[in-house]
């Protein structure tokens, strides 16, 4: 049997998480849908103060900035780790919701302005979304809970650690240890034209 240490687990489902002077998305939270935030546009907000989500359109991507976007759903209050979701009742629920939600709305979007198919055997007419994100109890990287929803494809789409393709890439050697070549992933800004317009397509599709 695992021997585990409760007071370190307590300790971080417990956590203080009201808002935080120092962090920039606990201060993007308290703007309206539709307002920007100083980096991003806030396109929808679900729950309260305690259970609540929030989501901004990023003005950049890791594809092409012609076709791709990526959206930024993250909670309310500065939780820092997934495992204090369920402590706050409701939450995980409202968190399905707006997840739900999102990659509807950004799925008609691709499908509405490339043609893309529901079923395909062409890669080049399927709508790919992916989701990232992660979370730590290293303080140097214990930041405001955030996930990231985004179109794989092209360089972005590349195999990553967790794909059972990933492993079959060649490995090179480099004096004692072993690699894999990867294609370079570059934010780039989207055009303001379609970034405006992006979010107020976002915006109208989310409404409840």
């Amino acid at each position: 049997m695992i021997k585990m240490n409760s007071n370190e687990f307590d300790k971080l489902v417990k956590e203080d998480t009201g808002l935080k002077g120092n962090c920039n998305l606990c201060k993007e939270s308290k703007h309206d849908v539709g307002k920007k935030t100083g980096y991003g546009v806030i396109i929808y907000k679900i729950g309260n103060a305690k259970n609540g989500w929030f989501a901004t359109l990023s003005p950049k991507t890791g594809g092409n900035p012609k076709h791709d976007f990526t959206i930024q759903l993250m909670p309310f209050s500065h939780l820092t780790h997934f495992s204090q979701i369920e402590n706050y009742p409701g939450m995980a629920e409202n968190y399905g919701i707006c997840f739900s939600k999102i990659c509807s709305a950004m799925t008609k979007i691709l499908m509405q302005n490339e043609d893309l198919k529901a079923d395909t055997s062409n890669k080049d007419l399927s709508a790919p979304i992916a989701t990232y994100g992660k979370s730590t109890t290293w303080n140097k990287k214990k930041e405001h809970l955030h996930i990231k929803i985004f179109q794989f494809r092209d360089n972005i789409g590349q195999p990553y650690t967790v794909d059972s393709s990933f492993g079959r890439k060649k490995t090179f050697k480099d004096k004692d240890e072993e690699f894999v070549k990867m294609n370079p992933v570059k934010k780039v800004m989207l055009g303001k034209k379609r970034f405006e317009q992006l979010a107020k397509e976002l915006v109208s599709l989310l409404k409840d």
